[in-house]
């Protein structure tokens, strides 16, 4: 029904855009433009579906404008008369229609009619390739803001949590079983059976005269969910902090008993004893995290940047740092390294037999502060720091801002340092861990205990340049490098945030490493292992998304791939005891976007197709997966065909009844010349009863554009793109330039020390070349380009490249507008020290101003209140704006809204501003103020 059209690849030649576009562009005979005239639409939209609806005459497909009955309607609108000959004719064919509609009727039912009259839009023909669109019905309507905004267009997924065996229900049999919420209540089901339980009954519970409401939960990781003695974490009052972090209320549960005990520091622990204060006036104090040991037998939590650990048979507290502050973070990520660098707000590693852990003490004493001002929030909404300002109302309003301020450390000042320390849990006691070349400005991107002695880290230079694995061992309490390599040296690339390793048996594990330029699988045979003794994924043209899972049982490892292109995601198993063999466990031949999440021992799946079709989700016994492959049956189907598509779907299709939607097809451009040509991702978006032959359309590119990240992927959508497209009747583009991900270093490192560079000049070769090759349908002076955060600051680069020539309308949403603004470790990341780098001042910030009246509008949105780009960007443009004479824009600030844009409303009317803004665009509104 969802027409995604199979990966279409085009070539398009590397042009000077310096020069004239009349003069630069050349068009290969490949790919000459359609030669059929076309001219703008001049209907209103009941007459373009009017046009577009069809009657059936045998094979062929009649135009309403050759029809008597549309030309009678069409004069009608147009107040002309009608003639005594024409009634007549009328007449005469309304009676033939009456009666040829009692004929059909009597041979088929309304619902079969209503069918047969619904225009199947087939094939369309462009610039000598056949498309196939989605069909369109005038009877339905088209894809919605507010459609969208109620999820009518998205499918529902059951969030899973898989228990581990320690966890499975102790009066049970068998395995797979797993945690869901069901309308308010966490249930316990299994896989492929009907077992039922209720582990938490009620989302609300009533505590000390309030009532609490559950958010979330974290199950005991030790012990059956359902024993006697067991608690399990239940989290309430969530306020979000940064980009993972919030404070929120923890509470133990026992689900037998029904006890809920806060988690609180110990000077506040008895307070809601109800003999001491039986109307539960005192206040909770919201923690930044509490977890369990992996034994299940501790609870440890972060309250003020100090750590604390509950020992839950005793229930005695113990606390283990003293030395928390705004500048001192032990055990917690500070915003720097929580956005940049670790996968979780926390930043604690048990051993695997719970004796010990380490924790990480950051110290931000010497990193600058940025301010934060809020005008409307309350007090007690504003979560950027623990320590909240106390600022009254009057009269209902903050007379003073609220003032907060954020450790940042902007590109080229100073860093946090990071140090560890290991605690002995019996011992009660933490120690500081001496490396060999500790390094005040050194990044700690991964850490993990191999096993109970041997805690491997990877760390870097300020530049994420040298990359250093280091052992930490505790039998011998020293720390040693095992491996150094300058990764901008060997394939001119960077090193962020990391996959997982994978840990096997007897010291051996798995890890991603760099092969010919693609990120690949290795085997290490020891903790101390400077080289892997086996590359396993030898990848010439894809790599591996993230890391593996390990079945220890069928000695497989699971992956995900972008085998087919890099556009897809597809789920692969490689057998290490037969030889490393790669098993295709979806289908590596078609078009597919998978994602996955296993059990911890790799025996189940929660697999998720994600597109390019309507999505679903099932969950997997991987035995079957292996039974299946070892079977006669196999030869002659796939396992996707044999195993995966046999189970139930598991969720709520999304509703896509009578509903036109638009045609999205996947490309492949080729730019360049001879040797020097790379292919960048492109996806395609035709609105609902796109018809080359009769329309001129608007173009609208959508581009993000941040060094190895990706936009295009094979996915299913329905959002604000497939409804910009359809409700103002434009074709839009989702460019992936170079320097984005999927394609490798080769690839990825043109955007290496050169941000801002490549992504202008292959947005406006790729859109300039598009519309040239469908000039007869692309209204050339409607062209937009829209993006947020980096994608606002490749807009803005873009503009001033293209000095109008191309795109003649930008939407720039929370953008990065300098370099120089932005924090330390992403930014010299890519593009080094500014000391050492002069592209800070050319292509790292908005330079050539006066471009920007070449176009013939701008719009520029930002939250007040963002910690992430901060609101200094968008001022410091306005005011260069301003100095060189630039009136052509329109801004919109949202108060308080972070980096998201979602507070008090804005959520809703950020896109509302968008859509409204861009279609004023297209009709000619702005036209007046040229």
């Amino acid at each position: 029904m969802f027409t995604r059209k199979p990966s279409h690849h085009e070539e398009y030649e590397m042009v000077d855009q310096t020069t004239s576009s009349q003069n630069s562009v050349s068009t290969p005979t490949s790919l000459e433009s359609s030669t059929r005239d076309s001219t703008d639409s001049q209907s209103s939209s009941v007459f373009e579906d009017l046009e577009s609806y069809s009657f059936r005459s045998g094979s062929k497909i009649e135009d309403f404008n050759d029809n008597p009955l549309f030309q009678t309607i069409l004069m009608r609108y147009r107040k002309q008369g009608i003639n005594a000959k024409v009634c007549g004719f009328i007449s005469i064919l309304t009676v033939l229609l009456w009666i040829g509609s009692l004929i059909l009727y009597s041979h088929l039912n309304s619902s079969k009619y209503i069918s047969s009259l619904r225009w199947k839009t087939g094939m369309v023909s462009l610039n000598g390739e056949n498309i196939t669109i989605n069909q369109y019905s005038p009877s339905f309507k088209n894809v919605s803001l507010s459609d969208w905004r109620s999820g009518r267009y998205y499918s529902f997924e059951e969030q899973i949590r898989w228990l581990t065996p320690k966890q499975y229900p102790k009066m049970k049999s068998g395995s797979g079983y797993y945690a869901v919420n069901e309308h308010g209540k966490v249930v316990i089901k299994q896989i492929n059976s009907d077992v039922h339980d209720v582990l938490i009954s009620n989302k609300k519970f009533a505590y000390g005269n309030n009532f609490f409401e559950i958010e979330d939960y974290i199950l005991n990781p030790s012990n059956p969910v359902e024993e006697l003695d067991n608690f399990h974490i239940l989290i309430t009052d969530q306020l979000p902090q940064w980009r993972q972090s919030s404070f929120a209320l923890y509470w133990l549960y026992n689900p037998l008993t029904m006890i809920y005990q806060p988690i609180q520091p110990p000077g506040n622990k008895d307070f809601w004893d109800h003999q001491s204060d039986p109307l539960g006036t005192k206040v909770l104090q919201k923690l930044h995290f509490a977890d369990f040991s992996p034994d299940g037998k501790y609870v440890y939590f972060g309250f003020e940047h100090n750590l604390y650990i509950q020992d839950l048979t005793g229930d005695n507290i113990n606390q283990i740092t003293t030395d928390g502050s705004p500048n001192i973070f032990n055990g917690k990520a500070d915003w720097t390294y929580e956005e940049e660098v670790s996968p979780s707000d926390k930043m604690i590693w048990w051993t695997q037999n719970a004796e010990k852990f380490i924790f990480a003490k950051i110290d931000d004493t010497k990193v600058k502060e940025v301010e934060l001002d809020y005008y409307v929030k309350e007090n007690t909404d504003v979560g950027t720091t623990y320590q909240q300002s106390d600022v009254p109302k009057k009269e209902g309003v903050n007379q003073y801002p609220i003032k907060t301020s954020l450790k940042y450390p902007k590109t080229g000042s100073p860093n946090p340092s990071i140090s560890l320390y290991i605690y002995d849990v019996k011992e009660k006691k933490a120690e500081k861990i001496v490396e060999d070349d500790p390094g005040n400005e050194s990044i700690l991107y991964y850490a993990k205990w191999l096993d109970n002695d041997n805690f491997l880290m990877k760390k870097t230079d300020r530049t994420s340049s040298i990359l250093s694995k280091k052992l930490y061992q505790l039998s011998t309490n020293q720390v040693k490098t095992i491996n150094s390599i300058n990764v901008t040296a060997e394939y001119n690339g960077w090193v962020e945030k990391m996959s997982p390793i994978t840990v096997l048996e007897d010291g051996k594990y798995i890890d991603n490493i760099v092969v010919n330029k693609q990120n690949s699988l290795a085997l290490f045979d020891s903790p101390e292992s400077s080289q892997p003794s086996k590359v396993i994924t030898k990848n010439t043209n894809w790599e591996v998304i993230g890391g593996a899972t390990y079945d220890k049982q069928e000695k497989f490892i699971y992956l995900l791939t972008t085998i087919k292109s890099s556009m897809d995601s597809h789920l692969i198993g490689i057998d290490l005891a037969n030889d490393y063999k790669v098993v295709n466990i979806t289908n590596t031949l078609t078009d597919g976007y998978y994602e996955v999440d296993f059990s911890i021992d790799g025996q189940f799946a929660n697999l998720k197709y994600q597109g390019p079709d309507v999505p679903w989700q099932r969950l997997i016994n991987m035995g079957d997966v292996h039974d299946f492959s070892a079977s006669e049956e196999s030869k002659e189907q796939s396992i996707e065909e044999g195993v995966l598509l046999k189970q139930p779907i598991i969720n709520k299709p999304a509703d896509l009844e009578n509903i036109n939607f638009p045609t999205t097809r996947f490309k492949e451009i080729t730019i360049g010349k001879a040797k020097n040509n790379v292919s960048v991702n492109v996806m395609e978006i035709l609105p609902p009863n796109f018809n080359p032959q009769k329309h001129k359309y608007s173009l609208f590119v959508h581009v993000y554009g941040g060094p190895g990240s990706q936009n295009v992927f094979k996915k299913f959508d329905i959002g604000f793109l497939q409804i910009i497209s359809a409700n103002l009747n434009c074709i839009v583009l989702v460019i992936d330039p170079r320097g984005t991900g999927g394609k490798g270093w080769n690839f990825r490192s043109f955007a290496n020390r050169n941000l801002g560079y490549w992504e202008p000049r292959d947005l406006t070769l790729v859109t300039s070349e598009y519309i040239t090759r469908n000039k007869d349908i692309i209204n050339k002076e409607n062209v937009a380009i829209w993006g947020w955060s980096y994608g606002g600051f490749t807009v803005l680069k873009t503009l001033e490249y293209d000095k109008g020539e191309t795109f003649k309308y930008g939407m720039a949403v929370a953008p990065v507008t300098n370099w120089l603004f932005y924090d330390s470790i992403y930014t010299e990341r890519y593009m080094g020290l500014p000391s050492e780098n002069p592209k800070y001042e050319t292509t790292g910030r908005i330079n050539e101003i006066n471009n920007f009246k070449l176009a013939k509008r701008l719009l520029i949105m930002h939250g007040t209140g963002d910690d992430n780009v901060h609101i200094q960007n968008s001022m410091w443009l306005l005011n260069e704006f301003n100095s060189h004479n630039v009136e052509n824009y329109d801004v919109q600030f949202f108060p308080d809204s972070d980096h998201a844009i979602m507070y008090n409303n804005a959520g809703i009317i950020v896109f509302d501003k968008l859509f409204n803004w861009l279609q004023d665009a297209f009709t000619g509104k702005f036209d007046s103020f040229m």
